[in-house]
């Protein structure tokens, strides 16, 4: 028995048309499967959570959607070692297809799956506020604050991504929302504690990002050479850069080299605190579930069992 979890209006409906051909083909094959389809925010955490309650021992939870749709999933998910976690990209990042190779094709995606090559066992981040109000969260590829952060918000509520997404170029409003936040970047100051040992200060920080996976905005490698399965988060600290040279740091993260930056500070490590001298959007796969100045960022090595 397989389990989807559809997003039916990913990427501006291509859920719902890559549903359509997937929904043929589990005909055609005679398989045995339930489909639930997402309708509001939040509604994929429930909805997992639901088929974890309903269902007894293992359970094959297959997600066609987004990122951010596989975000929500992985918090309804209570017991890792009894799912086994399948992925059908359809969103307009698609992220964690292009870290693992998942291929963007829906019957191709679809024949993974229900003839896998072999399993994986993932990291996934957890992210907790320090502020009664707000739930600690996981994350499946990335989390942190600042500038990219507020890519996010704004990435959120534009018509333009909307409009791209009708064309199958989506992914390029985060790129071109990516430069408009570039003239208008507002500055933290920030202390981070490392390993729960280490203390730093950084005044002047454009973003600091925990990276299970390479990339994050639909292609931006922010952290060249991330491993899934290695029990780390990669960190990625921008500080201390001139207003006039921010505008150069874009194009290097695109291909990875903004690590050999004086002004970048890249490292690993289990688990990250920081302290904030204001309030700022936090983003987590692409999702920005909260504003906050003090957070903490940890690394769950190998829980998600995941279908290649």
């Amino acid at each position: 028995m397989y389990h989807f979890l559809i997003n039916p209006n990913s990427s501006s409906g291509k859920g719902i048309r890559y549903w359509q051909i997937i929904e043929k083909e589990l005909e055609v094959q005679n398989i045995s499967y339930t489909a639930d389809f997402t309708q509001y925010e939040g509604h994929a955490t429930e909805l997992a959570e639901e088929i974890c309650r309903k269902y007894k021992g293992i359970k094959n939870i297959v997600v066609l959607g987004g990122d951010g749709t596989l975000n929500e999933v992985i918090n309804g998910i209570d017991n890792y070692d009894e799912v086994f976690l399948g992925y059908i990209p359809s969103g307009s990042s698609n992220d964690l297809a292009r870290s693992l190779k998942i291929s963007k094709k829906p019957l191709k995606a679809l024949s993974n799956v229900l003839k896998p090559n072999k399993f994986t066992y993932l990291d996934y981040g957890e992210i907790t506020y320090h502020k009664k109000e707000a739930k600690s969260r996981k994350f499946i590829c990335s989390s942190g604050t600042g500038y990219d952060a507020s890519v996010c918000v704004e990435v959120q509520s534009s018509e333009l991504k909307k409009k791209l997404n009708r064309f199958g170029a989506g992914k390029f409003v985060y790129l071109a929302l990516a430069i408009k936040q570039l003239f208008k970047v507002d500055f933290l100051n920030s202390t981070i504690l490392i390993d729960g040992i280490k203390k730093d200060h950084f005044k002047n920080v454009l973003l600091i990002s925990g990276m299970i996976h390479p990339f994050e905005g639909g292609g931006l490698m922010m952290a060249p050479g991330a491993d899934p399965r290695d029990g780390k988060l990669n960190v990625c600290l921008v500080h201390g850069m001139p207003q006039a040279i921010v505008m150069l740091l874009l194009p290097t993260i695109i291909f990875g080299k903004h690590i050999k930056l004086k002004t970048v500070k890249y490292f690993k490590c289990s688990s990250i605190e920081i302290i904030s001298d204001r309030e700022a959007a936090i983003h987590t796969d692409g999702e920005t579930p909260a504003f906050s100045s003090h957070i903490s960022i940890r690394c769950i090595p190998k829980k998600i069992r995941m279908i290649l």
